[in-house]
């Protein structure tokens, strides 16, 4: 008994022992178990961590060139407009410089003395043209300053009283030759009080009613640009309802600010140029 007990003792302590083992494995795999995730962790931890971060770069990198694109518009947009606000100013100035040029070459006009038909009576500093006839013709006079070359010239005539005036522009030579009769048939450009058009070369327009019509006290403005050869009438009051006539011209000789009158008619020159709004 003693023997088989001690055997069992024996084997008792081999099946503690091998437990004792096993559990020690246990641990010991346990452990590691503990330690290879623990490392994974770091691992794919380190590995977030990266891919974050050159998210983070990507995401600061697109932000600093399109920072960077739109400083660039910003700064372009800014130049245009510098540019656009000088280009503005000096525009503004141009404009100035030739709206005084206006001015000044519309009060400068006055009705010449000289070439003039006899008919045609001057008053008020050779502003104001009458005609003295009243036998149902019409004469013409053109004033002492030749329409300048270069930029836009503007004047303005005023039906005073009467029921016939012309008014426009013409060529000096011609109109003396014709003796200061008959001009609209040729070497004017014309547009008279009751809507009639006249054109020194153009037989489509001749003697045509294609103008509006004005009346005494209207105010017609005339602006005549020798370089791009044109010639455009408009009326001040109402220009709403006026069509603005506009005429190409022949400007191989100078070309003079010029008005026809009959039956007593009379018309004034303006120094200044009213604004049209």
């Amino acid at each position: 008994m003693q023997d088989s007990f001690k055997q069992k003792f024996n084997e008792i302590n081999q099946t503690l022992e091998q437990k004792e083992k096993e559990q020690k494995n246990m641990k010991e795999q346990y452990e590691q178990t503990i330690k290879d995730n623990k490392k994974q962790y770091e691992q794919e931890k380190q590995v977030m961590m990266n891919k974050f971060e050159d998210e983070q770069n990507k995401i600061k990198q697109e932000f600093n060139q399109n920072l960077n694109q739109k400083i660039s518009e910003l700064q372009e947009t800014l130049t245009k407009l510098d540019q656009i606000n000088k280009a503005k100013l000096e525009q503004e100035k141009l404009n100035k410089i030739e709206l005084e040029k206006i001015q000044l070459y519309s009060k400068s006009l006055s009705f010449s003395d000289t070439y003039r038909h006899n008919y045609c009576q001057l008053s008020v500093d050779g502003k104001v043209l009458a005609d003295t006839s009243n036998n149902g013709y019409h004469y013409y006079c053109h004033c002492e300053q030749a329409i300048p070359k270069t930029g836009k010239t503007q004047f303005a005539f005023q039906m005073i009283s009467g029921s016939y005036v012309m008014v426009g522009i013409g060529f000096r030579e011609i109109m003396q030759k014709n003796n200061y009769t008959s001009c609209y048939q040729t070497g004017t450009y014309l547009i008279s009080n009751s809507g009639i058009t006249y054109s020194h070369h153009n037989n489509d327009l001749q003697s045509k009613q294609v103008s509006f019509k004005f009346k005494n006290n209207d105010i017609i403005i005339i602006e005549v640009c020798i370089e791009h050869k044109y010639i455009k009438w408009s009326r001040l009051n109402n220009p709403q309802l006026t069509f603005i006539v506009q005429l190409d011209i022949d400007t191989s000789k100078e070309l003079y600010p010029c008005v026809g009158v009959g039956w007593e008619s009379q018309i004034k020159l303006l120094d200044n140029i009213p604004i049209q709004s």
